[in-house]
């Protein structure tokens, strides 16, 4: 029989006989029962398995199918994505927002600032400002300007130096994704006009500045790919000592992520969705692929040296491995899942992406990667008279595993201290959100907007409007101004059919600083006692009510996220010990995080060293967004450990030898999986504008943390002390949940 008769036969031959003792079974594989098919014959994942194999060129051609279709929607899913979406739903500034776009659109709250200086005074020489407002007469993507030399030096457009002055200009938008590249066009305008020589203009406000980062963010994109691809080859390479079994992670990730990128562009007809998620999902589609495609080829690749033939192997395999990466993207998707509490279309776009990007990998994982292995035949294995590495690493990891716990309450307590100092900076955390700053230097959107705040003041670049009855503005205008945090404060319109005008209000301070959050607060408790029929909104409020949002509902999705992994846990391993232990060293590890991401950047060490423009803050949407990525990953290596453990001790009976064999059997393809996920991480953090690069670096920590302190150290150490008692269910749990089985 030909190893590909083999393949498709549900009754192989040679497969060596039962073993007798299923202990001294290096793979637990278990015998097959009289019919040639494993204990795992008639699961879900044993048949999947086996219909792959049966069924490969059908599974390869459907996939291909899917990528091909796929394709054309994931190269054009920038033009599909929108900028818009930080606003806090039903928040005052959203509502304050709407009342603007409806009855104030001469307050050019959302227009484009285009920004001109010279080095001479403007009432000197006015005629590069006239060329400029000019050209930008009925530029595309526009519908009208205001003309700084036409309006009273009291409308404040000319700066108090006289050599700068800001042309509003109001963008076309039947939606709010077209802003951003209206915004783009009234830039190319803008390049396109010939000033005079030691003139300078560029284009700058909200909308501009979502323009150049989505351009920013999809060149990042690309360099995240590049840079990452070169070093993940070589890790996979080394992993696998086999070329063809180095392909196929990337293989599978690549299907995963265009078919998460198709369906993420057929979203977009439905719902907007912010061109935040594409850089998230391609960076966790990336790297938890290659994740699933490490445990389960290597699991198969165990299988099959033992003496299985494909179709037992990849049964065994995916009864095991893949069950567990099926409960690892569970938990991921359960975790992501719980962000949709919070009401900021970014923040859920962005989860929409990871989900459908995890889901997709997953699915890769179940079906097409099991049917390329069975195509490739012997290709994947290692070759003949050479020791399998992931084997022959299982001594050092051995030995080490023994060390520990040799001194379980030494290891832990340097494990825990190690991991509780680097989350002491966590304590002090401030967030915030980041305002034009957001765009690296040479962006029109920021050139312009260091224009505007170096001759207005810091907090031209987000005002604050407030909605008023006519016969109330004065009030307000008195009230602000005599805010100390008010630089100025005006009305800016004439009475509306609803008897409302707009008064602009210029804080002293940048728009991403806390003194302009606590001016909103302070103006809306002032306007609330004294002016209750006033609202108070625009840019400079956004920041507020955003983070006011994100700190508002993280408590809740965090108490979610962490019910439905105990829950998971519970029942795939019916120990309430390991339950508990697992959630506390992920709280741990996520805290380890949290504190390097403050150091970073809130404090700025490293950030020199890391090319890095720290902010004084962390990016509000971090614990809450962090913790939800964080607490799925970990339960990633988690999951893969613990399995490994428990179908040791199932087998065995022994739980020290199981904590040993579990550590010893993983080690080296966990250890591989982390080194290639922190490569993709940092890759995509290095590459990017600040908040991915927040994102990456502080998720490429934590996987190193969790695959080394917390997995050598903890883990080991916390179940040597156990023992036995660390697998304690209380009988009446026991009976009611379901049954989760990993060996065969």
């Amino acid at each position: 029989m030909t190893l590909a008769d083999a393949a498709t036969s549900d009754t192989p031959e040679g497969t060596p006989p039962a073993m007798t003792d299923s202990t001294t079974d290096r793979s637990t594989g278990g015998p097959a029962d009289a019919g040639g098919h494993d204990a795992h014959g008639g699961t879900v994942f044993a048949r999947l398995a086996r219909f792959s194999v049966r069924r490969r060129r059908l599974v390869v051609t459907v996939w291909a199918l899917i990528t091909l279709v796929s394709a054309p929607l994931a190269i054009t899913l920038t033009g599909a994505l929108s900028g818009a979406g930080w606003e806090a739903q039903d928040s005052i500034s959203q509502v304050v927002r709407d009342e603007l776009r409806r009855d104030f659109p001469q307050a050019g709250a959302e227009a484009a600032a285009v920004v001109y200086r010279q080095e001479t005074p403007i009432a000197d020489a006015p005629t590069g400002l006239a060329l400029l407002v000019a050209g930008l007469e009925g530029a595309p993507g526009t519908l009208g300007l205001v003309d700084p030399l036409a309006m009273p030096a009291e409308a404040g457009l000319i700066s108090p130096d006289g050599r700068t002055a800001v042309v509003p200009v109001q963008l076309a938008a039947d939606e709010d994704a077209d802003l951003p590249v209206n915004a783009g066009r009234l830039m190319s305008a803008v390049d396109a006009i010939d000033l005079p020589d030691g003139a300078e203009a560029n284009a700058t406000g909200e909308w501009a500045v979502w323009h150049d980062f989505n351009e920013e963010n999809e060149r990042a994109l690309h360099k995240a790919e590049l840079l990452s691809g070169l070093p993940t080859l070589i890790l996979l390479f080394i992993a696998f000592g086999s070329a063809v079994a180095a392909g196929m992670p990337l293989l599978l990730a690549l299907a995963g992520i265009s078919f998460g990128f198709g369906a993420l562009h057929l979203l977009t007809a439905l719902t907007p969705l912010s061109v935040w998620s594409m850089n998230f999902s391609m960076m966790i589609g990336l790297a938890v692929g290659i994740d699933y495609a490490l445990f389960i080829v290597s699991r198969y690749r165990e299988e099959r040296e033992d003496g299985k033939d494909t179709a037992d192997a990849m049964a065994a395999t995916l009864s095991t491995s893949g069950k567990a990466v099926f409960l690892s993207a569970l938990t991921v998707v359960l975790s992501l899942a719980a962000v949709y509490l919070v009401p900021v279309m970014v923040f859920r776009s962005m989860a929409t992406g990871m989900i459908l990007s995890v889901v997709a990998v997953a699915i890769a994982s179940l079906t097409l990667l099991p049917a390329v292995l069975a195509l490739l035949g012997d290709r994947v294995l290692v070759a003949k008279g050479d020791e399998d590495p992931d084997r022959a690493a299982e001594g050092r990891w051995t030995r080490w595993t023994s060390a520990a716990l040799a001194r379980p309450k030494v290891t832990l307590g340097l494990g825990l201290v190690l991991l509780l100092a680097l989350a002491t900076p966590a304590l002090g955390m401030r967030l915030g959100m980041p305002g034009a700053r957001v765009v690296d230097h040479g962006a029109s959107s920021r050139d312009g907007y260091e224009m505007l705040v170096e001759s207005f003041g810091d907090g031209a670049g987000a005002p604050l409007f407030v909605t008023v009855p006519a016969e109330q503005a004065t009030e307000v205008v008195d009230l602000a101004a005599a805010d100390a945090g008010v630089a100025d404060a005006r009305i800016v319109t004439e009475p509306a059919e609803s008897g409302r005008v707009a008064v602009r209000i210029t804080p002293a301070t940048a728009g991403d600083s806390q003194d302009t959050s606590d001016l909103v607060e302070r103006l809306r408790t002032d306007l609330d006692d004294q002016v209750p029929a006033a609202a108070l909104g625009g840019p400079g409020s956004q920041n507020h009510d955003l983070t006011a949002v994100l700190t508002g509902t993280a408590p809740l999705a965090i108490a979610v996220i962490m019910v439905v992994a105990f829950v998971l846990l519970l029942v795939v391993f019916r120990s309430l010990w390991i339950a508990v232990i697992s959630i506390l060293l992920n709280l741990v590890g996520v805290a380890a995080s949290f504190g390097f991401a403050t150091l970073v950047f809130q404090h700025g060490v490293g950030a020199d060293l890391m090319g890095i423009e720290y902010q004084g803050f962390v990016n509000a949407w971090a614990p809450l967004f962090f913790f939800a990525l964080l607490f799925g990953l970990s339960m990633d290596y988690q999951l893969f450990l613990l399995a490994a453990i428990k179908e040791r001790r199932d087998a065995t009976g022994d739980s020290r030898l199981a904590v040993r064999d579990g550590i010893a059997r993983t080690g080296r393809p966990i250890t591989n999986a982390a080194l290639i996920m922190i490569v993709v991480f940092i890759a995509f953090g290095v590459t990017g504008p600040i908040p991915p690069t927040e994102l990456g670096l502080t998720l490429a920590l934590a996987v190193l943390l969790d695959a080394t302190v917390i997995r050598m150290m903890l883990v080991p150490s916390i179940l040597g002390l156990l023992g036995d008692r660390a697998w304690w269910i209380p009988d009446w749990l026991d009976r009611r949940l379901p049954q989760v089985r990993f060996e065969h």
